[in-house]
């Protein structure tokens, strides 16, 4: 099942099963405790109602491979991150590359599945104890990444504390899945008939907003005539002698974006896909 059924049945759901709240004084629809499978090959969600945003998933991306917390970068993609900011700053702490494309995060992952393919400990931490702090606008939505290897497959399993489906889920399957792609072409370099396995996303608490439930609605009246696919085609992070790199790739892709610097007449689903299949 491709990412954007998935994501009808997870509105249905939500519909059906889920009760109403009201948070931050914002009503919202939800369900606790949820999960469900995604193809790491096809985590992008898009509908005629609405089509996927290639180029905030683009800019998302790359300022993620900057690992910066400045909101600057990511203000020419959209300025939602600019209501998020830390107390006298302009940065947040949701910069996921900048939490865990580091030697201390994927470096333990790759490190533990090298040494024991069995291991149960290849785990990259999001959220901190350093983010519970009075003020904080940006509490790290996920919690922590599990890939695990089972029958010759390399599974993933990524925990959240809270996933709003629209402004959160639909960006972050398609990142997360470019995380475990990357885990997996550093891994194939070991254990070179290893396959990619599944995606297991849970998510404590599971919803969207007031201001989504009339889109909700079309969605599920949406008819899936397509789907996008979303598969490296080369490496983006290398691993060598316990450091954290980027590949010449992701560089190339780095330069492009920064020189495109958000504007409307790039098409940033042509730039995606000199680097992955779409």
């Amino acid at each position: 099942m491709n990412f954007s059924e998935t994501f009808k049945e997870l509105i249905t759901r939500i519909d059906q099963d889920g009760e109403l709240s009201q948070p931050r004084d914002m009503k919202v629809k939800e369900v606790i405790l949820a999960d469900f499978p995604i193809n790491p090959i096809e985590p992008i969600a898009e509908f005629t109602a609405r089509p996927f945003n290639w180029k905030y998933f683009a800019g998302e991306l790359a300022w993620y491979l900057h690992r910066d917390r400045s909101i600057d970068y990511i203000n020419d993609y959209s300025k939602f991150w600019s209501k998020l900011t830390n107390p006298g700053t302009n940065e947040i702490n949701s910069n996921y590359g900048s939490l865990v494309i580091t030697d201390e995060q994927f470096g333990w992952v790759i490190e533990s599945l090298k040494k024991d393919i069995n291991s149960r400990q290849a785990i990259m931490f999001f959220n901190q104890p350093k983010f519970q702090f009075e003020g904080n606008k940006d509490f790290v939505c996920t919690m922590y990444a599990n890939f695990f290897v089972r029958n010759n497959r390399l599974h993933m399993k990524v925990q959240m504390r809270s996933n709003d489906i629209f402004f959160g889920l639909t960006f972050d399957a398609p990142f997360f899945s470019f995380l475990m792609q990357s885990v997996y072409l550093i891994l194939k370099d070991e254990y070179p008939n290893l396959e990619l396995g599944q995606y297991f996303h849970f998510a404590d608490n599971l919803h969207f907003y007031e201001r989504h439930f009339e889109l909700a609605d079309a969605i599920r009246k949406d008819e899936l005539t397509s789907y996008s696919k979303l598969e490296l085609k080369q490496k983006f992070i290398e691993y060598n002698d316990g450091v954290v790199s980027l590949s010449d790739a992701a560089f190339e892709f780095l330069k492009t974006m920064d020189a495109a610097k958000g504007r409307e007449e790039i098409n940033y689903k042509d730039v995606l896909s000199r680097y992955f299949t779409l």
